[in-house]
């Protein structure tokens, strides 16, 4: 009778493991008519195969050590008007967060093609950074969030009502990302002088923000384009 027990307890034990295996979570996405991003919550162990974005989904292929699987990520709303040939082009990982980057026709005999990536996590004295930049061919795209890690000082219902409309309230000058957050104005360095060539410079930017708790998030993608042709 026990060994009966036994052998009925590791069955559902395995049943259970089956019935709830891990998958991929969708986190946000942002872009516009040329460049998108989609964040995806996955083990960062999980290596990334490829991707393929759809009007209201991007579906992932991954292995996480027994070879390849899709997954369906649906988004939170359709993408209008989708340029049919967007194609993925890499991801930035950071711990169990993937930004996978789709973007349209890229110049094949550019140096940053395939695309270069950079991630970080800035951890200070009362707040949490994270970044993480994408370069291709064409576009720079910059992810970053700002996390407020001091319980002991929770921000205030002014703050809060000032975050909710701070898509305007960043700006990158020369490298320099300037802020607002918690009611203080905020300075940080980021390389993208390691992703911009010397005959190039940054040229318009579609981007967005939003405030959660106690973390503001910033997106943008922004055109690079060669200084001779800037006129």
């Amino acid at each position: 009778m026990k060994i009966r027990i036994v052998y009925f307890i590791t069955l559902l034990l395995l049943c259970m493991s089956c019935a709830v295996e891990e998958q991929l979570r969708y986190e946000g996405f942002s872009g516009n008519a040329e460049c998108w991003s989609v964040r995806v919550g996955m083990p960062d162990d999980w290596k990334i195969i490829n991707a393929h974005l759809e009007t209201n989904q991007v579906l992932v292929e991954f292995d996480r050590g027994r070879g390849a699987e899709k997954q369906i990520v649906q988004l939170s709303f359709p993408i209008k008007d989708l340029n049919k040939h967007i194609q993925f082009r890499g991801a930035n990982r950071i711990n169990d967060l993937a930004i996978l980057h789709f973007t349209v026709e890229e110049d094949p005999q550019s140096k940053f093609n395939p695309p270069m990536a950079k991630s970080e996590i800035i951890n200070g004295f009362r707040t949490k950074k994270v970044y993480a930049i994408f370069r291709t061919s064409k576009f720079l795209m910059i992810y970053f969030t700002i996390e407020n890690t001091n319980p002991g000082k929770l921000l205030s219902f002014i703050d809060l009502r000032s975050m909710k409309n701070s898509t305007d309230s960043f700006k990158l000058v020369n490298g320099v990302l300037h802020f607002k957050f918690g009611g203080k104005r905020h300075k940080v360095k980021l390389p993208t002088n390691e992703f911009i060539g010397p005959h190039e410079e940054l040229r318009g930017w579609s981007g967005s923000s939003n405030f959660n708790g106690n973390i503001l998030r910033w997106s943008t993608a922004i055109e690079i384009v060669s200084k001779q042709k800037k006129d």
